[in-house]
């Protein structure tokens, strides 16, 4: 009798470890260790309300984001959702009248700068000709700032100081106030 109840005992007891272990310690660690087939993470890392300054290798500001939220992809590309982008042409005062503010719901930037793809209600706005205001408005718009030029293929709304003109294709060179709309072009024009 003596002998059956520590048997029992032991088999109550060997049961009570083996569960503390598989819901407690071990269990967890098996739970929480990463699968070795899962999918690569989709992103480097993720911040929200962010400001990113990249700077060139003269130690002048590049180019500046102020971002709700940034993402950097395995492949170095930056994604950043509700951003405002400033950018000063070369040569030009940080800060200065010639800069450039960029606007959109999202945006892509290269790991090296160079094109920023920007997407849904995107507004781009600075000088033309270094004397007018001119504002661009689009649901796409690509800019590249090394080369100073704007593209889309949307229709995009052009307001340069009281004129108004509507197109698509939009070329736009800032260095050389060059402009084109490509096709489906209605304008204002005040005098």
């Amino acid at each position: 009798m003596k002998a059956r109840r520590v048997t029992l005992l032991l088999i109550l007891l060997a049961a009570a470890v083996a569960l503390w272990v598989w819901r407690g310690g071990l269990g967890r660690q098996a739970a929480e260790a990463p699968d070795a087939d899962a999918a690569p993470a989709a992103y480097d890392y993720k911040a929200h309300e962010v400001v990113l300054r990249q700077i060139g290798p003269d130690g002048q500001l590049q180019f500046q984001v102020e971002a709700r939220e940034i993402t950097q992809l395995p492949d170095g590309r930056i994604s950043a959702q509700g951003l405002t982008l400033y950018h000063d042409p070369p040569g030009s005062k940080p800060g200065g009248p010639n800069r450039w503010t960029l606007t959109a719901d999202s945006g892509e930037l290269p790991a090296e700068g160079g094109v920023v793809t920007l997407a849904g209600q995107v507004r781009a706005r600075g000088k033309w000709g270094g004397r007018t205001s001119v504002t661009f408005a689009t649901g796409h718009l690509r800019y590249d700032m090394a080369k100073q030029e704007f593209s889309s293929d949307d229709l995009v709304r052009i307001t340069l100081g009281d004129t108004i003109i509507e197109g698509r294709g939009l070329r736009a060179n800032v260095k050389t106030s060059t402009l084109e709309l490509e096709r489906e072009t209605h304008g204002t024009i005040a005098p």
